[in-house]
């Protein structure tokens, strides 16, 4: 008989995941309880995003200090921790990222495990595992892969691989413990509400872009609904423990996502820039300089063993793009 897990906390969840995450949890009739950086004096507008539902409640939570997460944890049955740092830019320093992510992941299993929680799901990424841009030609990477963390990568990516490796570590050495991480490429899809994430940007980019085109970077995005229901079948599935759910489709680059907007009506412009055009650009325009490492290559991601064990069938680009351009009211 499958254990039931009816009081959930999930960390970060007014970000553009861990909202959409909250959605599912409570469109499942579970109780949640949200931790958040935003001070209590604005808790009101989040909780009028999920129509002050009595099954939601929040709580101003920090990864880096441990202040206030054994209250937090009280009563809780299984937590999900989509909370992590993230940043459009190479950080001077690479422990802006790393320390929260490395740091908050082994403060939120500390505290769940001594509240008596031994059922956790971790949002990681296809970065702990491929890198965050594409470094090997037409290369396919499995759930048994991770990211080598002597390689060149940037800090985003080492923050992921790291915290997830922490996790992986915590579990063995708490053997009662169980862990699902999902690890997803690009998140797409709409916004459930609040202000838009990081990976909107890639939409938002395109259509109020001055740009005369776009560099040839691919991704494998997936929908936020699909990882959002992903968190939700871990905490249920327990075919899914102690599994990493890469959660992937096939590639994509920047004019091809433009073409399909195109298509549809918005007024964007389809044209690929050549790659020594973006690598002239990456001298003197920072978010150029964030892609140009991934020109010239692909990445591909084997998610059978996510398919078979959750049933998981993707959203079609088309969806989860269309459906990001609308959410963001840019017409």
């Amino acid at each position: 008989m499958e254990q039931v897990f009816k009081r959930i906390l999930v960390t970060g969840c007014t970000g553009f995941l861990g909202r959409q995450v909250t959605h599912e949890f409570l469109s499942r009739g579970y109780f949640v309880r949200g931790t958040t950086r935003t001070p209590e004096d604005f808790h009101q507008e989040i909780l009028n995003d999920f129509d002050c539902n009595p099954l939601f409640e929040l709580s101003s939570l920090d990864l880096i200090s441990d202040e206030g997460w054994n209250l937090a944890m009280k009563d809780i049955d299984a937590v999900v921790h989509t909370a992590s740092p993230f940043s459009a830019f190479e950080p001077k320093d690479e422990q802006e990222l790393i320390k929260p992510a490395k740091e908050g992941t082994i403060r939120v299993l500390t505290h769940g495990y001594a509240a008596g929680i031994r059922k956790f799901v971790i949002t990681s990424s296809t970065a702990a595992i491929s890198g965050a841009t594409p470094t090997s030609r037409n290369k396919t990477y499995s759930n048994e892969d991770w990211t080598d963390l002597n390689s060149k990568i940037s800090a985003y990516t080492k923050s992921k691989t790291l915290a997830e490796k922490a996790a992986w570590e915590f579990v063995a050495s708490h053997p009662d413990t169980v862990l699902t991480t999902v690890n997803p490429n690009v998140i797409l899809g709409p916004l459930h509400s609040g202000v838009p994430g990081t990976s909107l940007r890639i939409i938002e980019s395109i259509i109020a872009s001055s740009y005369p085109g776009f560099p040839k970077i691919s991704f494998a995005p997936v929908d936020v609904r699909d990882v959002a229901w992903m968190h939700a079948e871990a905490i249920e599935n327990s075919n899914l423990n102690g599994e990493r759910m890469i959660m992937a489709t096939s590639p994509i680059t920047m004019p091809q996502i433009a073409s399909c907007l195109k298509s549809n009506g918005w007024k964007v412009s389809t044209w690929a820039l050549p790659n020594f055009v973006v690598k002239i650009m990456a001298l003197f325009i920072k978010e150029a300089r964030l892609v140009s490492g991934g020109l010239g290559t692909t990445n591909y991601y084997d998610c059978s063993n996510t398919e078979k064990k959750s049933g998981w069938v993707s959203k079609s680009h088309n969806e989860m793009i269309l459906s990001a351009a609308e959410s963001l009211n840019l017409r």
